[in-house]
């Protein structure tokens, strides 16, 4: 991460960062990467779809990557990567420990999202990286972000 890491939170580096990303985004997406944040929301589900047909056109051929949230309100979004070029996912639930007695946490599975953060690159692809309280870390690089409000 660039804006956040355990020496430095350059909160207000990663807000300039964000108002760049204006015109990559769609306006609701934009603004509410803006002014809120996932953190303490609960990821429900975390999918990958091949989007392939039997006759692959390699000019449309895409992977996309759906996660869906229970914000901490109990709103539900769901939020989309499209034509993703990179998708990683380091989850080990015996990260997800109890600082006091380092017992692991089995029932929280990948647990809450603490913080993320949106960049784009200089190929000018979206990288979204995201970490859970679980330790779990979320890397993805796509063309297309977008939030959708479900509730």
């Amino acid at each position: 991460m660039k804006y956040f890491t355990d020496k430095k939170h350059d909160i207000e580096g990663y807000m300039e960062n964000l108002q760049k990303l204006e015109s990559v985004l769609n306006q609701y997406t934009h603004n509410f990467m803006l002014n809120n944040s996932f953190h303490d929301s609960v990821v429900n589900k975390l999918t990958v779809l091949n989007n392939i047909e039997e006759t692959i056109d390699l000019e449309n051929y895409e992977v996309s990557v759906v996660a869906e949230l229970t914000y901490w309100d109990n709103k539900k979004y769901e939020l989309l990567w499209e034509n993703v070029t990179l998708y990683s996912v380091d989850f080990d639930i015996t990260r997800n420990k109890v600082v006091e007695t380092n017992q692991i946490l089995y029932d929280r599975g990948l647990d809450q999202w603490s913080h993320d953060e949106l960049t784009l690159t200089e190929k000018g692809l979206l990288h979204h990286q995201i970490i859970l309280f679980s330790d779990t870390k979320v890397i993805i690089r796509c063309k297309q972000f977008s939030i959708r409000n479900l509730s």
